[in-house]
Order: C-alpha cells, then sequence, then structure tokens
C-alpha cells in the first residue's frame, strides 16, 4: 500500500509541476499579447533562470527574436513593454534607455538537445535561431556555410521529428535557394506555402526557384501571388519585376512590360527595371525607349555599367545606330565633364569598331586625351585603349 501511495503522490507532484508551467506559460503569452514583452520574459527569467524547461526557454527565444528593440550579436537583448497602440519597430534601431538581457540562444537549445533529444521542437527552435543570426549578422557563429549546415541539419529534424512549420520549411527552403540546390528547395517552399498560404516570401522565393528550373508557368502563378501579397513597396515592386522576367523569357513582351512599368512606378530611377524595360521597348518599337534611356544613362554616367547596359538593351534589338545617336545627344549636356564625355567617346569607339575603324579611332584618342585629365597615368583604362589601338 505504502508503494502504491508513494507513487500516486509523484504522480500529483508531477501534475502540479506541469500545471505550474502550463500557467506561467499562459501567463506569459498573454502578457506578449498585450505587448508587455519584457514583463514576458522577466516572469519566463524568475520561473526558469538557469534554461532547463523546453517550453519556457522556447517562448523566451521566440520574445528575444520577434521583439527586441536591440540586439547585440543575437548574445543580448534590448527588451521593452509597449503600450496598446505602439509597435516594436517605432523603437528598433532608436536610443533610449532599454532593459538589457543576456541569453545565448544557442548555448540553452544544445544544452536542453543533449538532455531531450527526443524534442523536436528544440531543433526547430535551433534552426530558427540560427536562421536569424544568418540573416542580420552573417556568419558569425562560424563561416556562413557552416551555420547553413546547422540551419538544413536542426530543420531536418525538426521536419522528421514531425514539428515544423512554416518558417521551418521556409528557412530550409531559402538556405538550399542560397546553396544553389534550386530542385532540392522545391518540396520545402511548396509545403511552406501551404502552411501559410498568405505569407509573400514563400510565394516569391518559390516563384524564383520555379523560374531557374525553366518551369516559367508555376513560377508566373506563384511570383502573381507574392505581388498580390505584398504591402511593402520595395517588396511588391521587386515582385512585379519578376513577373515582367517570367513574361519576357515567355516572349509574352507587351504584358511583361506591363508589369516592369508597375514596378518602375512602385521603386522609381531603379537600374534592375529600367534597363529590361528600355530593351523591352526597343524590342517593341515603343516610342518610350529614348526617354527610358536618358533615364538609364542618368542614373550614372560616369560610370561604365551604365554604357554596358545600353550597349546591351541596343544590341540585343539591333539598333545600335540609335544608340550611337543617343549618345551624341548627350555631349551637349555634359561637355564639360571630363568623366562622361570620356565613356561617351569611349564607348562610340567601341560601337565604330565594326563600322568603320578609323571613326572608332577617332573616338578612342578623344577619350584617352579626356581620361588624362581626370585619371592617373596607370589607369586600366588607358591599358584598354592603348590595346585596342595597337588593334587599328
Amino acid at each position: 500500500m505504502k508503494k502504491i501511495i508513494s507513487l500516486l503522490l509523484c504522480f500529483a507532484a508531477l501534475t502540479g509541476y506541469s500545471q505550474a508551467q502550463t500557467d506561467v506559460l499562459s501567463a506569459a503569452q498573454k502578457l506578449i499579447d498585450e505587448k508587455k514583452y519584457e514583463s514576458a520574459y522577466v516572469l519566463l527569467d524568475k520561473d526558469d533562470p538557469n534554461n532547463e524547461k523546453p517550453d519556457v526557454v522556447l517562448l523566451k527565444e521566440d520574445i528575444v527574436l520577434n521583439y527586441f528593440v536591440s540586439s547585440m550579436m543575437h548574445q543580448a537583448f534590448a527588451l521593452k513593454d509597449l503600450k496598446k497602440n505602439e509597435d516594436i519597430m517605432q523603437y528598433r534601431g532608436q536610443d533610449g534607455s532599454f532593459s538589457m538581457f543576456h541569453f545565448q540562444v544557442d548555448s540553452a537549445l544544445i544544452k536542453l538537445i543533449a538532455l531531450y533529444p527526443d524534442n523536436c521542437k528544440l531543433y526547430r527552435g535551433l534552426a530558427f535561431y540560427y536562421n536569424e543570426v544568418l540573416n542580420k549578422y552573417g556568419g558569425w557563429l562560424g563561416d556562413e556555410e557552416e551555420l547553413e549546415q546547422k540551419i538544413i541539419d536542426n530543420c531536418t529534424k525538426a521536419i522528421d521529428g514531425g514539428c515544423a512549420d512554416y518558417a521551418t520549411y521556409h528557412n530550409l527552403g531559402v538556405v538550399l535557394l542560397m546553396q544553389e540546390k534550386t530542385q532540392q528547395s522545391i518540396p520545402f517552399l511548396q509545403k511552406a506555402t501551404e502552411l501559410a498560404p498568405d505569407q509573400a516570401d514563400a510565394h516569391y522565393n518559390l516563384a524564383y526557384a520555379y523560374l531557374f528550373t525553366d518551369q516559367h508557368d508555376n513560377a508566373l502563378r506563384h511570383a502573381k501571388l507574392s505581388l498580390d501579397l505584398y504591402q511593402d513597396k520595395e517588396l511588391k515592386g521587386d515582385a512585379a519585376r519578376m513577373v515582367g522576367q517570367i513574361l519576357t523569357e515567355q516572349k509574352d513582351y507587351r504584358n511583361a512590360l506591363k508589369y516592369y512599368e508597375m514596378a518602375d512606378k512602385l521603386i522609381p530611377d531603379n537600374y534592375y527595371n529600367l534597363q529590361p524595360m528600355l530593351k523591352l521597348y526597343l524590342i517593341t518599337d515603343d516610342k518610350k525607349a529614348t526617354a527610358t534611356a536618358k533615364r538609364l544613362f542618368e542614373l550614372a554616367p560616369e560610370k561604365p555599367t551604365v554604357y554596358q547596359a545600353l550597349e546591351d538593351a541596343y544590341g540585343t534589338a539591333g539598333k545600335e545606330s540609335a544608340l550611337i545617336s543617343f549618345y551624341k545627344a548627350q555631349m551637349s549636356k555634359y561637355k564639360s565633364n571630363s568623366i562622361v564625355m570620356g565613356n561617351l567617346n569611349f564607348y562610340l569607339g567601341n560601337i565604330y569598331l565594326d563600322i568603320d575603324k578609323a571613326t572608332a579611332k577617332e573616338y578612342f584618342l578623344k577619350a584617352k586625351e579626356l581620361f588624362k585629365q581626370v585619371f592617373k597615368s596607370d589607369h586600366d583604362v588607358f591599358g584598354v585603349i592603348d590595346e585596342v589601338l595597337e588593334t587599328l
């Protein structure tokens, strides 16, 4: 009888412990819902100061990673209780007096995994932590490849254990994309969109994976979904650009232009919108081509990248003569800028190499004289010009 009573008492004690922990977790979650992030963390830390309770540690991780005001290498976190009408982003990155809490999430979770190797929620939490470190700090816990592998390993264990969530599948898919394992990433990104169909990032990244595996119809569907879901102008513009890129690869140029124009309105004067948009205007003989070329040129007329982009766009459309006219038209505006004038002459010479070598030589010699006014004699451009002149 004593043995039975002893077992009953033991069971009662365990039941009481479980209820006490449930009460603490519920109270902390209520504080989180009320935006009392510092108070929630303090409550949990008081209950488990040595980080011995898996569920408590995981909720502490949730607080510090999602609601920090500032972070010191994701090893110490500033927290604050907010008012109902406030948002944490109002304070993030701003000066102020905040309570700082040291919490080495990775060390706490690794210690718990050694004690509870079958608790897949711990692997899920560790994968999420490593992913946050990678996104915000790069490879400070090791090189980036090592950190990526830790994310892959822990996400896989969480999936195998049956407790993976949206973030687990999405983060695993994105890391595989980063490693250029594009086809391998698709099933995980697909699962992420199934678990959270309203998450624009998952659709965008899945569209990217489909695009680079030449599955254009699937890519287009998910790119359009991400475009509809994004609210941020920058992200929405990126999604519109991807739709434009997919339609371009499908040779649906007219519709592709509509999405590039949408991207241009959302993110004006963006090189990655203007260059493909110019190319399509030239291919379709659209009158907006010259104005778009000017906008692209004026982004950075002193940088070779702009001239290379213009050569690519006009060359693809077979309209080099129009580019010659465009370059000549810019000379009156930039006649007092030796770098721009040098570039204009250099790239005109480059076009004329296949048309009229004598004219090409004149432009290269003029470019050399202009560059001498602004560059030292050991600048790379002089070596390039001299090499071309030798062939002429």
